[in-house]
């Protein structure tokens, strides 16, 4: 099945090879933590190969499968509509409902407070894998096959940085996130000490 998924991921971003690219990438760094982690790879790898496969469809089409309530939850980060959307098709293409892959494509953007392992996973892959080029991508990497957690942290204080640099406000649910493992680690830390 998940050559399925690849072949089907390829076509829903045909004519965008450098994304494809990307969700290679994203897809190899999951399995690779899900290894280390103790998660199936092959859940990491379908989530990696389908989470950005609603990236270039119209608003339209993003939010056509999409519960009401999200449409209007996040109309003023639309950017979020892809990842609710792509996780649709997962469901729609192949009949996956496993809470824990449709999770970890829905909340890949921003990430949430409390995520499973493999969301973690996802969220960290989609901003270390290589093709993204940041001279801290291999040591993100490398952090994240012993500490998701603070890989989470500096993925999520990352991301936010980039926004505050262009000028654009965070939203609430993004600093909350971030705020939310920021703190677990600072607990975690005092206890190794």
């Amino acid at each position: 099945m998940i050559d399925a998924v690849i072949e089907k991921a390829k076509e829903r971003l045909k004519g965008h090879a450098k994304r494809f690219k990307h969700t290679e990438g994203v897809a190899q760094t999951a399995y690779a933590l899900a290894v280390c982690h103790d998660v199936d790879p092959i859940k990491a790898m379908m989530a990696g190969y389908y989470h950005d496969v609603a990236k270039y469809d119209s608003i339209e089409d993003q939010t056509r499968f999409l519960d009401p309530i999200w449409v209007e939850t996040y109309q003023a980060y639309p950017v979020l509509y892809h990842a609710f959307a792509a996780a649709c098709y997962l469901q729609l293409d192949f009949q996956v409902s496993d809470p824990e892959i449709l999770d970890a494509i829905r909340y890949h953007v921003w990430g949430r407070p409390q995520m499973s392992v493999l969301e973690k996973i996802i969220f960290v892959s989609d901003s270390c894998e290589p093709n993204r080029g940041f001279d801290e991508c291999p040591s993100i990497f490398e952090l994240a096959k012993i500490d998701l957690d603070q890989a989470v942290e500096i993925c999520m204080k990352i991301s936010i940085d980039v926004l505050i640099q262009k000028n654009k406000k965070p939203s609430q649910e993004q600093l909350e996130a971030y705020l939310y493992y920021k703190e677990e680690n600072r607990a975690k830390n005092k206890h190794h000490h």
